[in-house]
């Protein structure tokens, strides 16, 4: 709360008036309407056999001192599984292009998440957001949450763009069969910093960096309590390079760390791993 009194007061300093809310509709900014869609995967075949795919969707709409984002993203895997453990893939393992002989799923990860910005300075924002989360290998069956806060967009010239952000987080996580307790409710804090700087025309960098940290949470059968030791902590950086006009390359890693993963299912000795990443190369198109 303190950081985002002291990110109100700043904001509220460097822009004591926003000049375009209050511009007469005649001679209002024109609206602006960003959509990119990006794809990415790999196929292997041969001594192992595995197929992964990934999408993302990111959209952005602004108008006067309202701005509208969707962000979504996909990534399914599968593959052939060594089940007797020997190191190689048998005949009778083998999986792709084999009719009756389903692959395991190695990955299987789906979001989405809707954000609301009201400005009320150029460099200060109010926002709504709202999202689900499937994440089986995370051990989310389904994840739900809506987030209230504060963005000050401390630097937004037309290299560079920082934005810190703060929020309170309600969310509902149902997770995967056999884990227990079956579902939890949180009521977090969410900190959040965002990076976009153009080193030119062609090439950009993207970061992302958000601390999650649940204050009270209530297990199912459980009521609202205090817990602060399950801190979450995200970060998605990208590097993105011009092709054309409307198509671009991009070299992203997701970083995901969990300081209490969910416990993994019963009859499973295994624990999950406090750290999920993912490192990938997609090809990106610029819509709008």
């Amino acid at each position: 709360m303190t950081l985002v009194l002291a990110l109100s007061t700043l904001a509220f300093a460097e822009e004591p008036t926003f000049v375009g809310a209050a511009t007469p509709a005649a001679t209002a900014p024109k609206p602006e309407t960003h959509l990119q869609a990006s794809a990415g995967g790999n196929f292997t075949v041969g001594n192992a056999e595995a197929v992964t795919v990934n999408a993302g969707l990111n959209f952005t709409h602004k108008w006067t001192a309202n701005q509208l984002g969707l962000v979504g993203g996909a990534a399914i895997g599968f593959g052939a599984t060594d089940a007797n453990a020997d190191g190689f893939l048998a005949a009778d393992e083998r999986c792709i292009g084999v009719p009756g002989s389903p692959c395991a799923s190695t990955a299987e990860r789906y979001g989405i998440d809707a954000r609301y910005d009201r400005f009320f300075t150029e460099k200060s924002s109010l926002y709504l957001l709202a999202g689900a989360l499937h994440d089986k290998f995370a051990g989310f069956q389904l994840r739900t949450h809506v987030q209230v806060g504060y963005a000050a967009h401390v630097i937004d010239s037309k290299e560079t763009h920082l934005k810190l952000e703060g929020g309170v987080d309600f969310a509902d996580e149902a997770y995967v069969p056999g884990v227990v307790p079956a579902s939890a409710r949180l009521l977090a804090a969410q900190v959040g910093l965002g990076y976009d700087h153009a080193f030119n025309e062609g090439v950009s960098f993207n970061d992302a960096f958000t601390i999650y940290e649940p204050v009270f949470t209530q297990p199912a059968g459980a009521p609202f309590a205090p817990h602060l030791t399950d801190v979450r902590v995200g970060n998605v950086a990208s590097i993105t390079a011009k092709m054309t006009d409307k198509l671009s390359v991009s070299i992203s890693d997701t970083l995901a760390w969990r300081n209490e993963p969910i416990s993994a299912p019963e009859g499973i000795t295994a624990s999950r791993s406090k750290v999920d990443n993912t490192l990938s190369l997609n090809l990106v198109a610029s819509l709008l």
